[in-house]
């Protein structure tokens, strides 16, 4: 076993034994106190910590004082929103081709955290971050979360993520701490035993997964197989469609939590769905600056980190689309540039809104929508028995043809598996086209 991994159980093991204010940096409790103010001192402070970041960019990160025609005195000084409008927009491909121009001068890299994407658009993308940062972003959650009751070093947590793979001739489930790892690669039927007397024997108060990884679990199981009543299900790192949303409420019937971020961490939005249905998206005004830059019809996410004096990304581009209010809110987030489709009039849909049937789910396991040419889609399906008899093939294209047989040739083919990707996640929509 490597360093790492013995270091990582240990600590696992004991940090629920450990104060607090022993596990986390200090602005760890300075943030909780700020998001337990009212909303106008929470605005207040987001300002002042926009201002903070800019000048910071400008006195300390290379790209900005090369591309930004501001001194850090007059971001200093002048109106905020004028400060802000004079950094240009920034894309992930920018950032990739020249990470240390984006990276505090003063630093080390080589004394700092570096993470990568699994890189879902196509491109990954690598961030410096220290244990301040981290610590900081867990603020969030834990304020978020904690309203459920939910706690990172206390809870009993089932946890499906990439962090919990295992390889293919190991068992799926390892108990580290306070968390039951599952493998998002072992939920299948030959490890539904295992997995069963895993869950059983730990009993864990909530879970913590990908959508995709949870839903699959809920495939799985029937809701009277899991003699366990977890207090609420948090999902983060995943767009979630209802049909998701509603097989993980059938299995563990309880509050599911809906997180949005990315790896580059300039934006963080949470969804709640309960009993009475679903909420808006609501992102967390002192955690990024949120701002949207139109494409057409479509409103891009746009986000600067309020915290990041690492490795500060500014105005950057997410390329995901949703439109945000002046207070946060958001209807929905359409998904990702290349989760989008391009119908026969070359117009752009959001591949998510592509959905089976509720029904559909008694004989399909998973799917999955793919493109490889404008006005064309093909329905990937994963059968639960075999394969679909004529009339279950029929209910499933007739469905879509109703839908969305105005805008594209649909076609349906049977597959064995739609295996997750090396993050493990799996795609929802998969398209070769540049959108």
């Amino acid at each position: 076993m490597a360093l790492h991994d013995v270091l990582s159980k240990h600590y696992y093991a004991w940090r629920r034994y450990i104060p607090s204010r022993v596990l986390y940096h200090p602005d760890f409790f300075r943030v909780r106190e700020l998001l337990a103010q009212d909303s106008t001192v929470v605005a207040a402070q987001a300002g002042l910590r926009l201002r903070q970041v800019l000048v910071h960019a400008l006195e300390h990160v290379p790209h900005y004082r090369r591309t930004v025609r501001l001194s850090a005195h007059e971001a200093a000084n002048e109106p905020l929103q004028e400060v802000l409008a004079a950094f240009p927009y920034l894309a992930k491909e920018e950032v990739m081709a020249q990470q240390r121009e984006f990276l505090d001068e003063r630093l080390d890299p080589s004394k700092l955290m570096y993470a990568t994407s699994g890189g879902s658009s196509g491109q990954g993308i690598g961030m410096w971050r220290t244990k301040r940062l981290a610590d900081i972003e867990k603020a969030f959650f834990t304020h978020e979360w904690g309203k459920l009751g939910f706690s990172f070093d206390k809870s009993r947590i089932l946890r499906i993520g990439a962090d919990a793979r295992r390889l293919a001739h190991e068992e799926p489930c390892r108990v580290v701490g306070n968390r039951l790892m599952l493998s998002p690669y072992h939920v299948h039927e030959q490890h539904k035993a295992a997995i069963l007397d895993a869950i059983a024997r730990f009993r864990p108060e909530y879970v913590h997964g990908y959508p995709s990884s949870v839903t699959a679990l809920a495939d799985l199981l029937q809701p009277g197989e899991l003699d366990v009543q977890v207090k609420a299900v948090l999902l983060a790192s995943e767009p979630a469609t209802p049909a998701q949303l509603g097989s993980i409420r059938r299995l563990f019937h309880a509050s599911v939590s809906l997180n949005y971020g990315l790896s580059e961490r300039t934006n963080l939005a949470f969804l709640d769905v309960n009993e009475q249905g679903r909420s808006d998206y609501m992102f967390q005004q002192l955690y990024g600056w949120n701002e949207n830059r139109m494409d057409g019809e479509r409103a891009e996410i746009v986000g600067t980190s309020l915290w990041n004096d690492v490795m500060p990304l500014i105005r950057y581009r997410t390329g995901d689309y949703g439109r945000i209010d002046a207070d946060g809110r958001c209807p929905v987030i359409d998904g990702r540039g290349h989760e989008f489709l391009v119908d026969r009039a070359g117009k752009r849909i959001p591949g998510l809104a592509i959905v089976i049937d509720e029904v559909t789910w008694d004989f399909v396991r998973l799917y999955q929508v793919r493109q490889a040419r404008a006005g064309e889609i093909t329905l990937a399906v994963v059968p639960r028995h075999g394969s679909l008899n004529p009339e279950q093939r029929a209910f499933v294209l007739d469905a879509q043809l109703r839908r969305w047989g105005g805008f594209f040739d649909i076609s349906l083919q049977e597959e064995n598996d739609i295996p997750l990707a090396a993050n493990g996640k799996r795609k929802l929509v998969v398209s070769s086209l540049s959108v």
